[in-house]
């Protein structure tokens, strides 16, 4: 190899080399439809421990809790933000699974992708494959691109958003009770295996 030609090649090697990450990452859809495959066949194998794992590596917690308590969120210490986070990691996770579960026996179709004010919306339309009569339901997934992947921030169904319930039942419990009043529903929402904040 002559010393012009190594000296492009070694050229080439590291502009390849520095190309981040995310230029090779899965579109948004490709994600979710990957990661929601994964969680079905989960859930059908009763691989509960493996749900929560893949949950973890799909939904970004922290951006869930900041978004859910919003308003209140700055006035919070960093230990309550952190048993908050936890609290809320684990109604979502119920609320999730709720839905894998829901949705089992439907056929669900990707209807692309769309920018929106909190990432890449990934519309999903479940279909009953068992009773026609029944209506579609709408599933929409927000992704947020997080370093060098990508993390659910959001899921929306039939036009219900989970960051805003909520958000919307914290601050009905805030009014009442103050933060502390938050947690101990959470805790005791959380220990039952609840989806709902109050």
């Amino acid at each position: 190899m002559t010393p012009r030609r190594s000296f492009l090649t070694a050229v080439v090697c590291a502009a390849a080399l520095s190309i981040t990450p995310l230029a090779f990452a899965a579109s948004a859809e490709d994600f979710v439809k990957a990661k929601q495959t994964e969680l079905v066949k989960l859930v059908q194998a009763g691989k509960e421990a493996d749900v929560d794992k893949v949950f973890d590596q799909v939904l970004d917690y922290r951006v869930l809790a900041e978004a859910a308590l919003r308003d209140h969120w700055a006035e919070r210490s960093p230990a309550e933000k952190d048993e908050f986070t936890d609290l809320l990691s684990k109604l979502v996770r119920n609320s999730y699974r709720k839905n894998i579960k829901k949705t089992l026996g439907y056929d669900v179709a990707y209807k692309g992708t769309e920018k929106g004010k909190d990432g890449e919306v990934v519309r999903t339309v479940a279909k009953n494959t068992k009773d026609a009569r029944e209506e579609p339901i709408s599933i929409d997934y927000v992704v947020r691109v997080q370093g060098s992947g990508q993390r659910i921030v959001d899921v929306v169904t039939e036009g219900s958003s989970m960051v805003n319930n909520y958000r919307s039942s914290f601050n009905r419990i805030m009014k009442k009770g103050g933060f502390p009043e938050v947690l101990k529903r959470m805790r005791k929402k959380a220990a039952s295996g609840s989806t709902e904040a109050d």
